[in-house]
């Protein structure tokens, strides 16, 4: 499961492409985002109706479908650098070429990781205390296991595992 992947979703469901008109750095953190979460059981792909447009909200997010709920547990959610002067957010825009990664998970859950020391807490307008985001910058190292152990336990969190 690719990009690729998320990318036909956007456009067989009329959703906003976020992929167009990125930089090669951002399309190669957003792959690789996106095959590890989609590579988790049940994980659907929930974009909101201000997706790409100012910050306010995540341009992609990942949700862990549950039997007994209508709508999946969302535990992730990815922001790139917003086209135009908006930014509904406390924390600065990330940095061109930068992915900001939002976790819905524990502080430590969060200071687990190799990037535990990166982390921030939620910075929206209404922050929830359950999400955390970490700025992946250009400069960092994606292959490694980081990202899939950050992600595999905002996954296993939203269920209490």
């Amino acid at each position: 499961m690719s990009l690729e992947k998320a990318r036909n979703w956007m456009r067989t469901e009329g959703r906003c492409d976020i992929a167009e008109g990125r930089s090669a750095r951002e399309l190669e953190v957003l792959d690789r985002i996106c095959r590890i979460a989609l590579d988790l059981d049940g994980v659907v792909l929930p974009q909101g109706a201000k997706a790409a447009t100012n910050g306010e909200q995540p341009d992609l997010m990942f949700g862990r479908k549950k039997d007994d709920r209508k709508t999946p547990v969302l535990f992730a959610g990815v922001y790139l650098r917003p086209t135009g002067d908006e930014w509904a957010r406390r924390s600065d825009m990330p940095e061109a070429g930068a992915v900001r990664l939002s976790l819905k998970i524990s502080e430590p859950g969060a200071s687990r990781s190799d990037w535990g020391y990166l982390f921030q807490d939620d910075d929206g307008l209404k922050a929830d205390a359950e999400w955390r985001w970490i700025e992946i910058a250009e400069n960092m190292d994606v292959s490694g296991d980081e990202l899939l152990d950050l992600l595999e336990d905002a996954y296993f969190e939203v269920v209490g595992i």
